[in-house]
């Protein structure tokens, strides 16, 4: 079972390297389905995520946008402590809610490729980490609605991936440090994730090498398309 958990850490780590998000998407399902449980899946996700981001921060350093990525983890911090309140919402409206908004603005955004334009409102960047910080402790899609944004933005690929890269390192330790608090943090997925890491840095390398070499256009296609289906799969599993 842990070396089955690995070649799915390691497939999901090269989706998210290639697409500079979408970690959770895939290995949250994937995980769960080989037998995992909801604690050991969400203390594995949060530290591959560190893991794997660390480097990629450093790779893309010189084109990180410090002030956005700081406004993106300035409104995620908020977002997943409320998140994390959520409990007497009903989940399931809240997922499907959720699900459905991400793949429309997704749709929106592709269409929008044909004829550019770039939304300059006050505020929609923290606004942005705020309801990635929210959805990641409700829905697990903490990284889709930063996302939209940069690629609303039209923000060039290493840019996007740089900026994404931080705000992941800081969200996902601000999201262990909440599990151990609340005394949900797995000491088995811990243990399990030191051996996966080898093939899941070596996976998110080569994803990101790909990802890299797209043109910014094509790009931006390819992360809509893994926005849109991370919201018809949160719909389909609400």
């Amino acid at each position: 079972m842990v070396v089955l958990g690995g070649f799915l850490a390691a497939f999901a780590a090269f989706l998210a390297g290639a697409s500079g998000f979408g970690l959770g998407l895939t290995a949250t399902p994937a995980l769960l389905l080989a037998g995992f449980s909801l604690p050991f899946v969400v203390t594995a996700n949060l530290l591959i995520s560190v893991a794997t981001r660390i480097s990629v921060a450093w790779r893309f350093r010189s084109h990180i946008q410090s002030r956005r990525a700081l406004l993106l983890i300035a409104g995620a911090a908020p977002g997943l402590w409320l998140g994390s309140q959520a409990g007497a919402l009903n989940t399931h409206t809240l997922k499907a809610g959720a699900g459905i908004v991400v793949a429309i603005g997704a749709l929106a955004l592709a269409w929008t490729e044909r004829r550019p334009f770039v939304l300059r409102v006050r505020f929609l960047t923290p606004f942005a980490g705020f309801c990635g910080g929210f959805l990641g402790t409700t829905t697990g899609l903490i990284g889709i609605p930063p996302a939209l944004l940069l690629t609303q933005r039209r923000v060039a690929t290493k840019a996007f991936f740089a900026d994404l890269a931080v705000y992941f390192v800081a969200t996902s330790s601000i999201g262990l440090a909440v599990l151990a608090l609340d005394h949900r943090f797995s000491g088995a997925a811990a243990r399990d994730t030191l051996y996966w890491l080898p093939g899941v840095i070596a996976a998110n390398l080569l994803g990101t090498s790909l990802g890299v070499r797209l043109p910014d256009a094509l790009f931006r296609r390819f992360a809509l398309s893994i926005a849109f289906v991370a919201g018809i799969v949160t719909v389909a599993t609400a």
